[in-house]
Parts: structure tokens; C-alpha cells; sequence
């Protein structure tokens, strides 16, 4: 990839990596609170109903949700129920709230696969909610560096404009323990972009839903959002208008991926050269 201007056009092209530092990939739909959902448990039923076939398990709990502004501090939303539904693998899940319908995924099958099959599940809740829009769409990537051979190479893998301290001259008896960084970027429209980069501590974390792991490890988390406040000007609840604000929002993420990345980065994790 040439580097020009972050930005100065969408890169659409994915390149594969089969050993892609992927920690999760989250993808979002957000609605205002549904009345079928508030006067019983009958709609939900239909929905794990309808995707027994790939979902095949459920969990039931509450979920208390934690919101992250930059620059403000964090406030709680209310407690409501959440559904859990996981693949027969365990390694993805269908989160559906009265207000929200998630999937997370830890084996992620490529943007227009990920973006199809949330899609898909705007479907059916569509069928059987009739939700009429929503007002944000979101698709997320974290990826996490471990091991002694890349963080040794993080300057070889990385730009220099995501690395901070990273590989700065340090004197005798200093060492670099943790450093995070967090950008917001915002687009023409609704679009925003949040970026937060950064080493961080065995089992150190920068975000309470994704757990830690016992040694260094430097990550590049990607949080692609459109918002519509405005409910004339909401996201149509139609699969195709979901799937095409999705892929723009992967799109864009994958752009700045590419960017913060060498070469060499590509390589390391199996891409072709």
C-alpha cells in the first residue's frame, strides 16, 4: 500500500492474514426501546427460535452497560435482560438486548462475510420484532500483540505515529510499563472513528469487556460508528441498508489498519507479499 494522506480514499481490498492478531470483532446495532420486547419474552423466542441452527445455545442474564466518552467520564446505563447466543464452536455470540443486537466473534470470516451475517440477524429480528430502524451502527476490532518476538519488532511492524514512547531511547534503570493513546476521528456525516493504541502491563487492560492476558502486549482497537439522532434520518431496518452501513464502517476501520501498519506487519502475520 502506498502511504499517502490518512484517508485520502477508502482502501477496499482485504489482505489476508491467516494468523491476523484479531483479539474480537464486534459488530452493533442500537434501537430505541421496542414494545414487543418490553410486554414479554414471546418475540425473543422467536428469534433464538429462528437461529437455533447456528446459535444453538442460550444464556439469559442482565446486562448493565457501561458508557465511554472521550473526555468524559463514565456513566452507567440501566440493568435490563440480555439474551446470549453462542455458535456450537463457542467462539461467536448473538447478544440481543431490548435496546441492542450484538455479534462478537474470536474467528472472524472477513469484512463481507462478518457484515453479511450481521445483516442476517437484522433480519430476523426485523421479522420478528418489526424494528423500523436504528440509530447507530457500529463495527469494532481489537487487535493484540503478545510475545516476545513481535513487541520486539513493533517498531519494524508499526508506524511511527502509533507507537508513542515505544522504542524512544530510554536512560540506565527506565522502562516503558504502559502507554495508551486514544484518538477520535470523524467524517462527512455521521461517521466517527475511535482509535486507541498502546502498550500495556501483563494483565493490564484498557477495556473492562476484554479480558486480559498474562504478559505485555500492545493492541489497536478500532471502534467504526455512524449515529443517526435524528428518527427521520434513521438507518432503515432492511438487511441490504444494514449490510452497506456496515461495510462503510468496516471499511474505514480497515482503512486506518492499514495505514498504522508496515509491510513487514503484514508479513509476520502470513500475508502474502
Amino acid at each position: 500500500m502506498e502511504r499517502g494522506p490518512l484517508f485520502e480514499r477508502l482502501l477496499v481490498d482485504d489482505v489476508a492474514l491467516p494468523d491476523a492478531p484479531l483479539a474480537r470483532v464486534i459488530g452493533q446495532l442500537r434501537f430505541g426501546t421496542l414494545s414487543v420486547l418490553a410486554s414479554g419474552d414471546e418475540a425473543v423466542q422467536a428469534f433464538v427460535k429462528e437461529l437455533s441452527d447456528t446459535y444453538p445455545f442460550i444464556e439469559q442474564g442482565v446486562e448493565q452497560t457501561l458508557l465511554f466518552t472521550p473526555g468524559q467520564p463514565m456513566q452507567q446505563a440501566e440493568v435490563g435482560k440480555v439474551w446470549r447466543l453462542r455458535s456450537a464452536d463457542h467462539q461467536s455470540v448473538v447478544a440481543l438486548t431490548n435496546g441492542a443486537l450484538t455479534l462478537e466473534t474470536a474467528t472472524y470470516p472477513g469484512r463481507t462475510g462478518f457484515c453479511a451475517e450481521l445483516a442476517r440477524l437484522a433480519g430476523v429480528l426485523q421479522a420478528v420484532t418489526r424494528v423500523p430502524s436504528y440509530h447507530r451502527v457500529a463495527i469494532r476490532y481489537t487487535n493484540r500483540l503478545t510475545g516476545a518476538t513481535a513487541l520486539g519488532q513493533l517498531t519494524k511492524l508499526v508506524h511511527p505515529e502509533f507507537l508513542g514512547l515505544v522504542g524512544a531511547s530510554l536512560g540506565s534503570g527506565t522502562q516503558l510499563s504502559y502507554t495508551l493513546s486514544q484518538t477520535l476521528l470523524s467524517f462527512d456525516g455521521a461517521a466517527k472513528l475511535l482509535v486507541q493504541y498502546g502498550l500495556l502491563p501483563e494483565s493490564g487492560t484498557f477495556d473492562p469487556t476484554l479480558p486480559p492476558v498474562g504478559e505485555s502486549s500492545w493492541v489497536l482497537d478500532l471502534d467504526s460508528y455512524e449515529e443517526f439522532p435524528d428518527p427521520r434520518l434513521a438507518l432503515p431496518a432492511e438487511s441490504a441498508a444494514v449490510s452497506r452501513a456496515a461495510e462503510a464502517c468496516a471499511e474505514r476501520a480497515h482503512t486506518l489498519f492499514r495505514w498504522a501498519v508496515t509491510q513487514e506487519f503484514l508479513t509476520h502475520f502470513g500475508g502474502q507479499p
